[in-house]
C-alpha cells in the first residue's frame, strides 16, 4: 500500500505484511499516527494488504494471504509461491 493510501486507511486492519520488517504484522503491531498506520516494531509504513487467494500450498481452500498472492508465480512445475508461507511464522 502506498503512503497516500496508508494515510486514508481504516485503522481496523486484521493483519498486513510489513515490507520494512519483512514480517506479518497484526492489528496490535500497528500504530495510527498523523501519517497513517505505522509498524510498532520498525516504524515503517509500507504495507501489503491481505487478500483472498488460492494458494499453491493450501490447495483445499482459499486463504487470506498477507501479501494477497503477490509472491505467486508460474514456475516450471506450475504455480508456486516465493513467500513459502513464511509469513505464518513470526
Amino acid at each position: 500500500m502506498t503512503a497516500e493510501t496508508n494515510k486514508k486507511r481504516n485503522p481496523n486492519v486484521e493483519y498486513c505484511y510489513c515490507h520494512d520488517c519483512g514480517k506479518l504484522r497484526e492489528s496490535f503491531d500497528l500504530v495510527l499516527t498523523g501519517q497513517g498506520l505505522q509498524c510498532r516494531h520498525c516504524g515503517g509504513n509500507h504495507f501489503d494488504e491481505a487478500g483472498w487467494v488460492i494458494c499453491p500450498y493450501h490447495k483445499v481452500s482459499a486463504v487470506k494471504c498477507p501479501r494477497a498472492g503477490k509472491g505467486i508465480i508460474i514456475g516450471e512445475n506450475g504455480l508456486e509461491c516465493l513467500d513459502r508461507c513464511f509469513f505464518r511464522f513470526k
